[in-house]
This record gives structure tokens, sequence and C-alpha cells, in this order.
């Protein structure tokens, strides 16, 4: 069910839900303008960067390779390498061509049109990435 091409739609993060709920107390309650103007910019810029990631692809070929497709900031960007699921399912690796790591994801859900990749993040919290099929 995975070997196809998969579209980014949604990124939940608790290390980041936090720390963008920090920045945005801090632009509340700050009186220094510029410091204001600083920390809407950022948040702007966090804003952007997740708008970008809806460009990004993943196909997952029958043959065990991937290629991942993303734009940012007027770059394109192609990784190319080996996946595979583990025998229960529950887990999807990912080797990079070209690197020894190998990426572990928890398969959350799968069905025909969604695929939500899951881990845990280094702060203890949870991350996890909705794509949806491409047509």
């Amino acid at each position: 069910m995975i070997a196809k091409k998969w579209q980014f739609e949604s990124m939940k993060s608790d290390a980041m839900d936090k720390q963008m709920a920090a920045v945005k107390q801090q632009m509340d309650t700050t009186k220094d303008s510029a410091t204001r103007a600083m920390l809407q910019s950022n948040l702007k810029m966090v804003d952007e960067m997740m708008s970008s990631m809806k460009s990004m692809t993943l196909e997952y070929k029958a043959d065990g390779t991937y290629e991942e497709a993303a734009t940012a900031m007027g770059q394109s960007q192609t990784e190319k390498g080996k996946w595979s699921v583990s025998a229960d399912g529950k887990k999807l690796m990912q080797t990079p061509d070209g690197k020894d790591k190998t990426d572990t994801l928890d398969i959350n859900t799968i069905s025909d049109d969604q695929l939500v990749l899951g881990h845990k993040e280094q702060t203890g919290g949870n991350m996890s990435m909705t794509m949806k099929a491409v047509k």
C-alpha cells in the first residue's frame, strides 16, 4: 500500500508547537517594537516553511527505492534511496543513497489515500507527518 506517490499535507510536532507558543507569548508581552517585529518575522518564516513543505512529494517504488522531491526558497532538491517496511508492518525504514544511517519512522495510519508517519522527538514529544496519495 505504501508503494505509490505521496504529497505532504501537514505536520504536527509537540516540540515545535511548544516553541511557537512561547514565541507568540513573548511577542504578545514584549513592549519593544524591534523585538516584536523580529518575533513576527520568525513566525512568518515558520509559516512559509510549512507552506513550502506542501510541495514535497515522496514516491515509494515497488522495487524498494524511493525519491523525495522538495522545493524551498526557490531551490529544488531530490533525495533518492532505499525503503522497506518491518515484518510487523509498523515501521518504515529509509536509507538515503550514499548514507549509512537508516531513518526509521512509525507507520501511524495507512490507507489508499492517506499515510501518517511519526516518531518520538528528542524532547520526548511526538512528531507526525500526514501525506495524501497523488492521484
